[in-house]
C-alpha cells in the first residue's frame, strides 16, 4: 500500500541522529496546574486525609514518584495524613480503603490498583459522606469527586482517528473497500480506557463495513490480555495463516505493542504490513517506531498531582464543584517523532539507529563523519599464492 511506503520512507534518515531538548507537558480540562493552593482554615488541622497509592513505598512508581511530595504538601497544608501502599495488590488496597473509612478520613486520594477489586469500598466511602479523588486512573463509581490524570479515552480517540486517515475511510473515493483490523489491549484501567476510546471513534466503520475484524473478537473482555505475545501469536495462528493481510492492528499500551510487533515481526505472512497504532509508548515502542514498524504511539504527559489534588481540595472544602485534570497525551508520527521525543530530550537515537532514554550526551562537534561507527575488519594473512607478492 502507498500508505505504508510514505510511513516507512520516512525513518531513513533517522539512524543517522543524535540530538537532544526539553520535556512534554500535560494540559489541563477545567484547571490549571498552576493553580493557588489551599489555605488551611482553622478545621484543616482536624481533617484526616487518606492516600491510597498502588505500589509500594520502596519504589518511585506511586503517583509517578510524587507520593511523598504530596504528603508533605498536604501536612504543610495543615492535614493530617494517612498513607497506605497497596503493593500492586487490589484485594490488600480494598481493606486498606476501608479501614480509612473506618477511621473516618474526610477525603480519599485513590491512586487504583484494580477499579473492580475497590468498587465495593468506594461505594460505602460515598454512602460515608468521604469526597473521593482518583488520580492517574479515572475510576467508575459515583464516589469520585473529581478526577487527576491522562485523558486516556482521549489517547484511544487519537489512535482510531490516525487509522482513518491512513486507511482513507471518510475519502471521497472510499468506494466498498473493506480493511481488516485486529486489537491487542492490555489488562489495566488505563487501557480499558484507551480501548473504550478507539472503539467508540471506529464502531460506525464496523457497524457500515468498511473496516471488519476477521477474529470476530471486539469486546474488551476478548482482547484485554496480560500476555500480547501468545494473543498475537494466536490470532496470526487460527486466522492469517494463509498469507490472510492484516490492514490494521491497534495496541494500547508498550508492553502489549512490542510484544504483538515482535511475533507480528516474525509470524506474519501477509502481503501487505499492517498500520500499527500504540500508546503510552516506551522505549521498546520509540525503538519500532524508529524503525518504522510502529505508525504512530502516544505520549503520557506530565501530570502535577501534588498541585491538582490540593487546588482540589480547596475546591471541595469551600462548597466549589471539583473540577477534573485531564492531560492529554501528545500523538507521534514519522512527521514529529524528531521534534517530540528527540529534540525533547526524551530519547536519543544514535548513527547506528539504536533508541536510548535521555538526551545525548554527544555534541554537535562530536558527530564528525570520522566518529561514525564502522564495522572493524581484520584481514587475514595474504592467501596463498598471491601472485602480487611473488611478483
Amino acid at each position: 500500500m502507498n500508505h505504508i511506503k510514505r510511513f516507512c520512507a520516512a525513518f531513513l534518515t533517522l539512524g543517522l541522529l543524535a540530538l537532544t531538548g526539553c520535556t512534554v507537558q500535560g494540559s489541563a480540562a477545567g484547571s490549571s496546574s498552576g493553580s493557588t493552593l489551599p489555605e488551611p482554615d482553622s478545621t484543616a488541622s482536624m481533617t484526616l486525609i487518606g492516600i491510597a497509592l498502588a505500589g509500594s513505598a520502596e519504589g518511585d512508581d506511586s503517583l509517578d514518584g510524587q507520593a511523598a511530595e504530596l504528603q508533605t504538601k498536604l501536612q504543610d497544608a495543615g492535614f493530617s495524613v494517612e498513607m497506605a501502599y497497596a503493593e500492586g495488590n487490589g484485594d490488600t488496597q480494598s481493606r486498606q480503603l476501608n479501614a480509612m473509612i473506618e477511621d473516618e478520613c474526610a477525603i480519599l486520594i485513590v491512586e487504583a490498583v484494580d477499579a473492580d477489586a475497590i468498587d465495593a469500598a468506594l461505594t460505602s466511602a460515598g454512602q460515608a459522606g468521604i469526597s473521593v479523588l482518583a488520580c492517574g486512573t479515572s475510576l467508575d463509581n459515583s464516589a469520585v469527586t473529581c478526577y487527576v490524570g491522562t485523558d486516556y479515552a482521549a489517547m484511544g480517540a487519537a489512535q482510531a482517528a490516525y487509522l482513518v486517515d491512513a486507511l482513507g475511510l471518510d475519502d471521497e473515493d472510499a468506494g466498498s473497500d473493506t480493511y481488516t483490523l485486529e486489537l491487542v489491549v492490555g489488562d489495566t484501567t488505563a487501557d480499558r480506557l484507551i480501548y473504550e476510546g478507539a472503539m467508540e471513534v471506529l464502531d460506525a466503520y464496523l457497524t457500515g463495513g468498511q473496516l471488519t475484524i476477521p477474529s470476530g473478537q471486539q469486546s474488551y473482555e476478548d482482547v484485554a490480555t496480560a500476555d500480547a505475545a501468545d494473543r498475537m501469536e494466536s490470532l496470526l495462528t487460527t486466522y492469517y495463516s494463509g498469507g490472510e493481510n492484516l490492514d490494521a492492528l491497534l495496541t494500547t499500551d508498550n508492553d502489549s505493542c512490542s510484544a504483538a510487533l515482535t511475533t507480528l515481526h516474525s509470524a506474519y505472512r501477509g502481503s501487505v504490513y499492517p498500520i500499527v497504532v500504540g500508546a503510552q509508548c516506551g522505549l521498546e515502542s520509540v525503538q519500532w517506531l524508529s524503525d518504522g514498524y510502529l505508525a504512530m504511539t502516544t505520549l503520557t504527559p506530565e501530570v502535577r498531582y501534588a498541585d491538582q489534588v490540593l487546588t482540589q481540595i480547596r475546591q471541595i472544602r469551600s462548597g466549589e464543584t471539583a473540577e477534573d485534570y485531564l492531560a492529554t497525551g501528545e500523538t507521534v508520527t514519522a512527521d514529529n517523532f524528531l521534534e517530540l521525543l528527540v529534540d525533547s530530550g526524551l530519547y536519543s537515537v544514535s548513527l547506528t539507529g539504536e533508541v536510548t532514554e535521555g538526551a545525548s550526551e554527544e555534541t554537535e562537534d562530536d558527530t564528525d563523519t570520522e566518529e561514525v561507527p564502522v564495522v572493524d575488519y581484520e584481514a587475514e594473512d595474504d592467501l596463498e599464492g598471491d601472485s602480487s607478492e611473488d611478483e
